[in-house]
């Protein structure tokens, strides 16, 4: 729920899903609720006190459809942010004024359909409704409108701001005007920003599906189709949840049922079907979330009682994101990692910087890195090797803008190093480049996002230690980077800068990689693990190497 904010308006963005092209204001198809089919808008209603020269806004009648309806609901200053300064009326002219500034916080440009050529129409700030009084005698009008036009089903009156707008970058001021007698004490009216992107399909793209597949650093977890919950490999912290070292999937004890599970370098965590984060394994700096510093070989409750809807675990430190959209950090901080400002550590969670809302979070070694629900990625912690992808600068405890404009499916974060896949299927990453693990075939390492060699279609990406995996758009999996011990799965030891396939032919939904081993999921339901087993974690019922995919001991049927 968006809590008003004086001086502040703030809405959603026009886009398909989200955005719509000029084109489409002028002719719409309108739904019962009069609105563009397949263009359902988050609608912001603002009250204007005339006498304390305030303005305030909250989520009105906003509507969402399809399976990422949630994307679409763009309050709390998802996409775009409308500010206002310099609120003042005068009784003599009777006008009203306020300056405004338009803030774009997608992933990607708006005010533009190509990224380089600025639209005609500029990005518009429509009335929905309104004015309307409230409070007190006589008519609102507004008294410099830019134009009008058929936004929806009928000609609406609109604000014009031209140019380009970058991501969190802001618009210069325009001043808005209200005529209204002194008899006039508060008012109300609705807005809708309709905003032109070159990628109208970018909202939808955003990976939000839950990990029922994880990797460590000797250890190894998946999910059933039933919800439960298995680990394998070492546990020496306690890291399988099991209470047992195992080369076989053995249950995390508790008898959860799991919707959620992720593996750090020696511990791990989930969510069940409660929406409850439980942790297990090293504790050693507060990784596990439950207020101490105590390992634990079975789940115990992150503290602060919030509904989870993504965790993530890295070598020291955990992130979580609440349904809500809210992102937390705890354990180590040395790095910044934890995103709270600073290079504390906690064992609670703490909340990222910045106010925004989140799609996905990956905890890395010493870095963070994370997707916005409007497609825009941060990283924070450790860029000693540019593994922020912000270009130089130091280390920082503060989310900063992954450059490059893109706007973004996924983004993973490693060790010293960050892979993502853009909402168009491309792969970059980022970072050092000790291994190959970037793949970008020896151009070496780079602060900025650089492609992955070969020019295919992804739809997931996997930074692990030294090594990356990813899954194309048509199932096929490849990995790239380090492979002393089988861990590109190609079945060979060799080290590769590009992406070299995964042997077997076969179709993947999900791939994992750890420290020096990878796992996957078949479209099957079967899981499959390579690379180093000097603990049992490919599940194999062994402790030798693979450098090609094995399955997973057990007749069980795993998640996708």
């Amino acid at each position: 729920m968006l809590r008003p904010t004086r001086g502040v308006w703030r809405a959603a963005p026009v886009l398909a899903l989200a955005a719509l092209a000029a084109c489409a204001e002028r002719s719409p198809v309108a739904t019962a609720a009069g609105q563009p089919a397949a263009r359902r808008l988050a609608e912001l209603r603002c009250s204007v006190r005339v006498r304390d020269r305030a303005m305030e806004c909250a989520p009105g009648a906003a509507s969402a459809g399809g399976a990422r309806g949630a994307l679409i609901v763009g309050w709390q200053g998802v996409y775009v942010r409308l500010a206002s300064s310099g609120v003042s009326y005068d009784a003599g002219t009777e006008i009203l004024r306020a300056d405004v500034t338009l803030q774009n916080l997608l992933g990607q440009p708006i005010g533009t359909v190509d990224g380089a050529t600025p639209s005609p129409d500029g990005v518009r700030v429509f009335f929905s409704s309104g004015p309307t009084v409230t409070t007190g005698t006589g008519p609102v009008d507004i008294a410099n409108e830019d134009g009008t036009d058929a936004f929806t089903q009928a000609a609406q009156p609109f604000f014009r701001y031209s140019g380009i707008l970058t991501t969190e970058q802001t618009s210069a001021a325009h001043e808005w005007r209200f005529s209204l007698p002194a008899s006039v004490e508060a008012f109300v009216f609705t807005v809708f920003v309709a905003a032109p992107v070159p990628d109208e399909g970018a909202l939808a793209s955003i990976d939000l599906d839950p990990r029922t597949l994880a990797t460590g650093g000797y250890h190894s977890c998946a999910l059933t189709t039933a919800g439960a919950a298995y680990c394998w490999g070492a546990n020496d912290d306690g890291q399988t949840g099991t209470g047992t070292a195992d080369s076989v999937p053995a249950l995390v004890s508790g008898g959860q049922v799991w919707t959620s599970v992720t593996a750090g370098r020696y511990h791990g965590c989930g969510i069940n079907n409660k929406g409850a984060a439980l942790c297990w394994g090293d504790d050693q700096t507060g990784q596990l979330g439950d207020d101490g510093m105590a390992d634990s070989p079975a789940p115990v409750p992150v503290a602060g009682g919030m509904s989870w809807a993504m965790l993530d675990a890295g070598a020291g430190h955990t992130c979580g994101i609440t349904i809500a959209g809210a992102l937390y950090c705890w354990g180590d901080g040395s790095s910044g990692q934890l995103g709270s400002g600073d290079s504390a550590s906690s064992n609670v969670p703490v909340a990222v910087m910045g106010g925004r809302t989140w799609a996905s979070v990956d905890a890395g070694t010493d870095h963070t890195c994370a997707v916005t629900r409007g497609g825009a990625a941060y990283c924070w912690g450790d860029n000693a090797e540019g593994e922020l992808g912000r270009g130089p600068g130091a280390s920082t405890g503060r989310p900063v803008l992954v450059a490059g404009g893109h706007s973004w499916r996924w983004v993973s974060a490693g060790e010293r190093f960050s892979c993502g896949i853009t909402s168009r299927g491309a792969a970059l990453c980022w970072g050092v480049d000790s291994s190959g693990q970037l793949g970008n075939g020896a151009a070496g390492g780079t602060d900025v996002p650089g492609a992955v060699s070969g020019g295919l279609a992804w739809s997931r990406i996997n930074a692990g230690r030294e090594t990356s995996c990813g899954v194309t758009t048509a199932g096929a999996a490849y990995c790239w980077g380090y492979n002393n011990t089988g861990e590109t799965g190609d079945g060979g030891v060799s080290p590769s800068d590009a992406p070299v396939a995964v042997a077997g032919g076969l179709t993947w939904a999900w791939i994992d990689g750890g420290d020096y081993h990878g796992c996957g999921i078949r479209t099957t339901g079967e899981a499959r693990c390579w690379g180093y087993n000097g603990q049992g974690q490919l599940g194999a019922g062994s402790t030798e190497n693979n450098p090609s995919p094995s399955p997973v001991s057990g007749a069980l049927t795993w998640r996708q």
